[in-house]
């Protein structure tokens, strides 16, 4: 008969409260700084590729991404509601609802966080009893991340990906803990399996997912207590394996159908090719994101290490193993290996593990907490909540410095010298963001420009001085003028600037 959860103190409850009133402000400091923080330029990308999904072009055919589709189909209905190639207004208006929705999702995946803390906290009663207040603590610790706080905020797929992701563990803790109690337990494993194949659909890199995850389910299924609850047997558990096949099978179901509309629309390799070949061999240029993360999470990191440790230890001595929290273990470290895989993985990378490594902070947090007498707890807990909001107090101060009013000033004027359906050309500013691009490659930044082969760029050099490509505007930012002296010799014969950033063509003489 499983143990019942001891009660809440009323120091529990003013601390769970806490928490949760910090987790609410932390989001509410966010609201003045979406229409105001500088644009990253992954922003105009994704809503460009949305806006031309919306006008009918298929991606990865018509125009390159080597991202996979799932938000794009997020996006393309609300341009409805938004008339982004005829008014700037709408257009910002767009961007801004967005980042709003951006918002959103990352409440629901700090609320899912808790959810799976309070999830992995009550199946773990039965063992030695895990600190309260998990789950809250972790989407507190979640919600003031720099990492998080400045990504959580931006246009860009990682942000779906997210809260499926984490509905995915959810549901999966929740399989787990029907199957330990002999209830059915399926529907759970594959409402799981799909969830994540729902995530890889909105950005591949949930791939890393999987090891780790197969990884915790085959020890789950491998793995089991012997008669006296002293160690752990090997012995094969049929239902555990059919729940683990169960979520693997229902993982590939997402994929799949996507596969098959974009096959209906002659794009089925082009989307295998873009999404999964090509960004095998994708080439990186360091941006040292992972030192940035040591720089400002290291104080959660270390809580993490400590909870993560205190874990192993209770799963060890424990007499009914806790193999939710092991699976979950098993995750973060397949995640952490898979970033340390990438070449050079960059800030949104470090998205996937890091709820998971909140997680195991607020337990070792709690851990420590409670090693304390029950008066010091509530200072002691004021005191590490200070600490801890220091460096995320810093990131959040840093966006509000971060402007984006020149990058609106540019997209003004495009809109003020050019027509919906005029094409602009642009490098990676994204000041081409709902126009028509000259194109097959849309951005041009230094790895884009590292896949282009040779041939394309002098196809479209050629194109462009015969006038067979003729864009009605010119953004020449660095990564569009580093296609090379030829092409800086081209624009300088076709077009004229007054200002060295905007290209007009020039006029022709009567």
């Amino acid at each position: 008969m499983p143990i019942a959860a001891p009660p809440h103190s009323g120091n529990d409850r003013r601390g769970l409260s806490a928490a949760l009133l910090a987790t609410v402000g932390v989001f509410l400091a966010r609201v003045p700084v979406l229409p105001h923080r500088r644009f990253d330029p992954d922003e105009f990308e994704h809503a460009h590729a949305a806006w031309c999904f919306f006008k009918g072009m298929v991606p990865y055919r018509d125009f390159f991404e080597h991202h996979t589709p799932a938000y794009y189909y997020l996006l393309r209905p609300f341009f409805r509601w938004f008339a982004v190639d005829t008014s700037f207004d709408s257009a910002l208006h767009f961007l801004v609802f967005g980042r709003c929705l951006s918002v959103a999702l990352s409440i629901l995946s700090v609320f899912l966080l808790t959810r799976i803390g309070q999830l992995w906290q009550d199946s773990d009663q039965a063992a030695e009893p895990t600190p309260h207040g998990v789950g809250p603590l972790a989407g507190l610790l979640l919600a003031t991340q720099p990492i998080f706080l400045q990504k959580a905020i931006e246009i860009r797929p990682d942000m779906l990906a997210l809260p499926f992701f984490l509905g995915s563990l959810w549901l999966l803790l929740r399989g787990m803990a029907r199957q330990a109690a002999g209830a059915g337990a399926l529907k759970h494993f594959a409402a799981s399996g799909f969830s994540l194949g729902v995530a890889i659909m909105s950005t591949q890199k949930m791939l890393f997912v999987l090891p780790g995850a197969l990884v915790g389910l085959g020890l789950w299924s491998l793995l089991a207590d012997s008669p006296d609850g002293r160690h752990l047997a090997l012995r094969f558990d049929l239902a555990r394996a059919l729940g683990t096949a169960t979520f693997l099978l229902a993982a590939l179901i997402p994929g799949v159908l996507t596969w098959c509309a974009f096959e209906a629309n002659h794009a089925g390799h082009a989307f295998i090719a873009n999404n999964f070949l090509l960004n095998a061999h994708w080439k990186h240029f360091s941006t040292h994101q992972g030192v940035k993360l040591l720089t400002t999470s290291w104080p959660m990191l270390v809580f993490a290490l400590l909870g993560a440790l205190v874990f192993l230890r209770r799963f060890w001595r424990s007499t009914t193993r806790p193999h939710g929290g092991l699976v979950l273990l098993c995750t973060v470290v397949g995640l952490l290996l898979g970033v340390l895989v990438i070449p050079v993985a960059q800030r949104q990378y470090y998205l996937m593990p890091l709820p998971l490594a909140c997680l195991f902070a607020a337990h070792g947090l709690m851990f420590a907490i409670e090693r304390l007498p029950e008066r010091r707890r509530p200072s002691a807990t004021a005191v590490l909540a200070i600490l801890l909001a220091v460096l995320p107090a810093i990131a959040l101060g840093e966006s509000f410095v971060e402007g984006n009013e020149e990058q609106l000033a540019k997209l003004r004027q495009v809109f003020q010298r050019t027509k919906p359906t005029d094409v602009v050309l642009d490098g990676w500013d994204g000041m081409g963001v709902f126009r028509p691009h000259a194109l097959y490659y849309y951005f041009l930044h230094e790895e884009a420009r590292a896949i282009l082969p040779q041939e394309q760029v002098d196809a479209f050099l050629d194109a462009l001085d015969s006038g067979r490509i003729r864009p009605r505007l010119i953004a020449m930012d660095e990564n569009l003028a580093a296609l090379g002296p030829r092409f800086i010799a081209i624009v300088n014969r076709h077009y004229v600037s007054n200002d060295g950033y905007f290209y007009d063509p020039r006029p022709v003489a009567p």
